[in-house]
């Protein structure tokens, strides 16, 4: 994977790619320092490995803001030392890149998106250092916009998005995409879109991936109020396979539903769900989950998603609300989950789950906080059920305005009922900090 080249190439498009660019450009980060105390590294039901590792690390957040160039960078790279020679010490990374460069003000635009994620190799398989691979994801091309009349914008956009896996390269392919939607204002507060999408996708090993081609029709109609936010899509979408094989179906068609909905009741309540049933793949979430930047990175977490070459028909049902006071913050995030996938079976799911976070400002320059998460999955054609629990308690004591440190106490406890994989781990970290800002 070409990571280095990829990151260097859009720093130097954040940075210079637009006249006066220094005088646009901000630049914050993090350099930090970990002490971790681990008492299953390997997360093994029996015979625990307990190890003491460093990790430094390095969170930065590149944004610049013009008429002309719009880029946001954000990343962050640790490098892991196990001091012991039965683990080679590593180097993890993430970047979420956006940069978009205006040609034609109001008319022809350049974008590129890029999400670089640590997953695991098998999804199976409790996290551990042998089992985490990089994935990349890169998309780019023009978007054009123009008028219809009556009101009517029109948007049209083409893609190349090339995606990546460290390890599982059945999952690395190249894609073609074109969309084209009309927009139109129906009153200050509310808008209509008809939206028009096509993608080809193809994979570059074909004995074990399929290549395919993917198109949806749907309508978006969307409102916004002082304390309400609701959209709504509602369509079609097929899938279709360019090359045959037996015993699975060479296309399939589904209806195509996502809703969000946002409730502010109060300054100090939100709420928000969203619904959503659709085709979909690794490649299309990466890119999709890309939210709004808030800082450096605080650290590289593992995700949890199946690297493969398959599409699927996810049914998710998400909810979350959060509760922000002068001095308490708490986040309740319920969800459910279903998945199946089009090639295999084999990682066909149910689940449901939340996650608990508050945090307590107990002085101006001291943070306190808990944190729990549940998720559970049943696999349906492996007859499986796997739980895990996580809990954690931490602490954040900042010295002066760019000195910091923060004591993390985590648990983390995993059942199933397959054979040999339960597990549970402690995790003890001290970080020293120090961030520019």
């Amino acid at each position: 994977m070409h990571r280095q080249r990829l990151c260097i190439a859009m720093l130097a498009v954040a940075a210079g790619a637009a006249p006066n660019a220094a005088l646009a450009l901000r630049v914050d980060y993090i350099v930090d320092l970990a002490i971790e105390r681990n008492d299953n590294l390997l997360l093994a039901p029996a015979d625990p490995i307990a190890i003491t590792l460093l990790r430094p690390g390095l969170g930065f957040e590149i944004v610049h803001d013009t008429s002309v160039l719009q880029a946001r960078v954000t990343g962050r790279t640790e490098y892991r030392r196990y001091g012991d020679d039965r683990f080679d010490d590593s180097v993890d990374a993430t970047l979420v890149g956006r940069v978009n460069w205006v040609a034609i003000p109001e008319r022809l635009s350049f974008s590129v998106v890029d999400n670089l994620t640590l997953q695991p190799v098998d999804t199976l398989a409790p996290d551990s250092p042998g089992n985490r691979q990089q994935v990349n994801v890169l998309s780019a091309g023009p978007t054009l916009n123009f008028e219809w009349g009556d009101g009517w914008r029109g948007v049209g956009e083409l893609r190349h998005i090339r995606s990546e896996a460290e390890i599982t390269d059945e999952f690395n392919s190249e894609r073609n995409e074109i969309a084209l939607r009309a927009i139109k204002r129906l009153s200050p507060t509310s808008r209509l879109a008809f939206n028009a999408q096509h993608q080809r996708v193809d994979f570059e090993r074909e004995t074990v991936a399929r290549d395919y081609t993917r198109s949806e029709l749907f309508v978006r109609w969307s409102r916004t109020l002082n304390r309400v936010d609701l959209a709504v899509d509602a369509g079609y979408s097929r899938l279709r396979y360019r090359s045959p094989l037996p015993g699975f179906a060479d296309a399939r068609s589904d209806p195509l539903l996502r809703t969000s909905l946002t409730w502010r009741p109060s300054d100090l309540h939100r709420f928000e769900a969203s619904l959503t049933s659709q085709f979909s793949d690794v490649a299309a979430d990466s890119l999709a989950e890309i939210g709004e930047d808030t800082g450096p990175p605080a650290g590289v977490v593992a995700g949890d998603t199946v690297v493969n070459a398959s599409p699927y028909l996810e049914r998710r049902l998400d909810t979350e609300y959060t509760w922000t006071a002068t001095r308490w913050t708490v986040n309740v995030s319920p969800y459910l989950d279903r998945i199946r996938y089009e090639d295999t079976d084999q990682f066909d799911q149910n689940g449901y789950g939340s996650g608990f976070e508050a945090s307590w400002r107990a002085r101006r320059n001291l943070m306190l906080g808990v944190s729990a998460a549940l998720d559970h999955n049943e696999y349906i054609r492996l007859s499986r059920e796997d739980e895990t629990r996580r809990y954690g308690v931490f602490a954040r004591l900042d010295w002066t305005r760019h000195w910091s440190a923060m004591l993390n106490l985590g648990r983390y406890e995993r059942s199933s009922t397959a054979s040999g994989q339960d597990a549970d781990q402690n995790v003890f970290n001290l970080t020293f900090s120090y961030s520019n800002r």
